[in-house]
């Protein structure tokens, strides 16, 4: 099937063999470009099993496999088309006894690596306070990534709490290996060690993939970088498609340098520009490159459209964060009553999950529907999470996160004491607690006949979950473990709704898999993953989260120094560079309309403030651009230069090289 492309997405798509570095502007046409390549490939003779295409999201892998498929007109389900994460598992479902694993290893979300520090660090006596768990997690998946162990860390000087952290890590590591266990980050770093020390079997992947793809580029860390690499040296037929504007996750290792790099590691790299843009109006695409434009180093590229300019970005002083909040859900409510757009239509993007309930609010008392993304997840739900463990125990009984949680609900009647006694005898035993369930295992001979029934149960969900698929298998879990039951007795809003949420959990995606391969799909899942676009609901989300979405109308909420840029920003070129990419994916993820809001005053985290408009609204070229005050703001009287519109100096508080720059409006 023949599908239509621009110029430039031609030039990409007929390019075969050597390496290329495709920059894809936001909104170019990139899925297009990378599905079209892939069908182009097959079409030229090459096996679908020989191309190996790699991303982000599962919903972006899902999209470019039915895309394949619509062109090719083939099956291609098995077609090596997914996120990093679980083209690694893929690969370790495979390899994993060439890693000295006893079994194929369960996969630790971050609730359960959360659960397992926390634990480490309450055996080791230390507070939360002294040292959280958060920070603790952060360092770890750090140094994982920078391909770096826990003796790296002990002995790393520029880390103040180097030592005490590594000592949580060399006990993590250990009590992964005990759960027969690996966490996300392991599942890239185990692949690059055994593609490092098994020659043999990195040849012989190179061997499977011919070709190979990775979108979102710029999103790559070091590990992720060195794993395509590692396999595409040995034939560097190597297709990579980024665009250094959209680098927004730094913080969790993400490297734009990678970039850079590809061109000085692949040598004769054919770089493509993709600036036509297919989303946004003139107006919007004019005032976001403005905003990335004053990144220094960046590549240059300017997107344009054949579309109509549209209609101005509208620029909000709004008095406070409440009266922020009402500004939007008017805005919204007004476009819906008169018919020029659904709920649905609409997203609202702020920088932190502070800032979400004001909105929230606000949608309530008018009566908007909406759904907030970035915040709970519907997996990391107490409920879910409880049975989750019930299935994961089932099927790795060396689990000793999933035993923790399904022996605690429902209760059965089986004290604290207990609990401990078995686990020491665990641990003197060298077994799992599940094991030692079913043995003399000290504690007194009540807990010890309910212990023995739990273990008994877990037996017959485990054969259970042998001919079920993982819907039928969560449906008998629920009738067996008296989960439903116990939250019926409860008799609750809450732990109905809890009921509820269980129920749902048997029609989610792929639940008609086996259970297997449903609990892995699950532990990978993304916030992104989750974002239905289809629903006639606002989507209320952290700009971070939407990243690769789309929505007719968006409001970009708190644009003010202090929130976007973040404070935490303020003295930091490389992270200022990065806020305005954020702010840059945020305005290109807009279709038809704009909105940028902000307050004059905003109390968060407990404390109210004189607020300052953003530096980054000093770059917006001012003919793209209409001024709005709200209802309050124009009675409000003038504080700190921003009483009558925008005032006061933009880049307060900002030191490095933007300081000083924008405009008063």
């Amino acid at each position: 099937m023949e599908i239509p492309l621009n110029a430039r997405q031609r030039e990409a798509v007929d390019h075969v063999f050597g390496p290329a570095l495709v920059l894809a502007g936001a909104g170019s046409g990139k899925t297009r470009v990378i599905t079209a390549r892939a069908a182009r490939l097959v079409e030229m003779g090459a096996s679908p099993w020989s191309i190996l295409c790699v991303t982000f999201t599962n919903k972006a892998a899902q999209e470019m496999k039915e895309r394949i498929a619509h062109l090719l007109g083939i099956d291609v389900s098995r077609m090596w088309v997914s996120t990093f994460h679980a083209t690694c598992l893929r690969i370790l479902k495979t390899e994993w006894p060439k890693l000295g694993y006893a079994t194929m290893p369960v996969v630790f979300d971050a609730s359960d690596q959360k659960s397992l520090v926390k634990a480490i660090m309450k055996e080791k006596g230390i507070e939360d306070n002294e040292l959280p768990h958060r920070k603790v997690m952060a360092l770890i998946s750090k140094y994982k990534n920078d391909l770096k162990g826990p003796e790296h860390m002990a002995t790393d000087g520029a880390q103040r709490a180097g030592k005490a952290v590594a000592g949580i890590f060399f006990q993590y590591q250990e009590r992964l290996k005990e759960n027969n266990a690996v966490d996300f980050d392991d599942l890239m770093v185990q692949v690059i060690r055994l593609f490092e020390t098994c020659p043999e079997v990195l040849e012989t992947y190179r061997g499977y993939f011919q070709f190979i793809m990775v979108d979102e580029f710029q999103d790559t860390n070091l590990v992720q970088y060195r794993l395509i690499y590692l396999l595409g040296s040995g034939h560097n037929n190597i297709f990579v498609v980024g665009d250094d504007d959209q680098s927004i996750y730094r913080w969790r290792g993400a490297r734009v340098g990678n970039i850079t790099d590809f061109e000085k590691n692949f040598k004769n790299c054919k770089v493509i520009l993709l600036e036509e843009n297919y989303r946004s109006t003139g107006n919007i695409l004019k005032a976001a490159h403005g905003v990335v434009a004053a990144i220094e180093g960046r590549k240059e590229k300017t997107l344009w459209t054949k579309a109509a300019p549209g209609e101005p970005i509208t620029l909000a002083t709004t008095a406070d964060e409440l009266d922020e909040a009402d500004f939007v859900a008017r805005e919204i409510k007004k476009a819906v009553d008169e018919g020029r757009r659904r709920f649905g239509d609409v997203a609202v993007f702020y920088r932190t999950n502070a800032q979400s309930r004001v909105i929230e609010e606000a949608f309530n008392q008018k009566g908007i529907p909406y759904r907030v993304y970035g915040g709970l997840k519907f997996y990391d739900r107490k409920e879910v999470k409880d049975l989750m463990a019930w299935l994961r125990l089932a099927m790795n009984g060396t689990d000793e996160i999933s035993f923790q949680r399904a022996i605690a609900f429902p209760p059965r009647g089986v004290g604290a004491t207990s609990i401990l006694k078995l686990k020491e005898f665990a641990r003197s035993k060298n077994i799992s607690p599940l094991a030692a369930c079913a043995m003399d295992n000290g504690v007194s001979a009540s807990a010890k006949k309910k212990l023995l029934e739990f273990s008994r149960l877990i037996g017959e969900i485990k054969d259970a979950g042998d001919g079920m698929p993982a819907a039928a298998l969560i449906k008998f879990t629920l009738e067996k473990s008296g989960y439903l039951d116990a939250l019926k007795e409860k008799k609750t809003a809450q732990d109905d709704a809890r009921a509820e949420n269980l129920q749902e959990l048997a029609n989610a995606p792929y639940a008609n898999e086996p259970i297997v391969e449903f609990l892995e799909r699950t532990s990978l899942q993304s916030e992104a993953d989750l974002v239905d676009e289809k629903s006639d609901a606002v989507c209320i989300m952290t700009l971070h989260v939407s990243k690769g979405l789309e929505f007719p109308v968006v409001f970009m909420a708190g644009l003010e120094d202090g929130l976007l840029p973040h404070a935490n920003s303020l003295k930091d070129d490389d992270q200022m560079d990065e806020e305005r990419r954020l702010c840059y994916v945020g305005m290109t993820r807009a279709m038809r309309k704009l909105y940028i809001t902000h307050a004059m005053s905003r109390r968060i985290f407990g404390k109210r403030d004189i607020a300052k408009p953003s530096v980054f609204l000093g770059d917006i070229p001012e003919d793209v651009v209409e001024q709005k005050l709200s209802y309050h703001a124009n009675r409000a009287p003038a504080s700190g230069g921003a009483g009558g519109g925008y005032g006061g100096g933009f880049g307060s508080g900002y030191s490095g090289k933007y300081s000083g720059g924008g405009r008063r409006w």
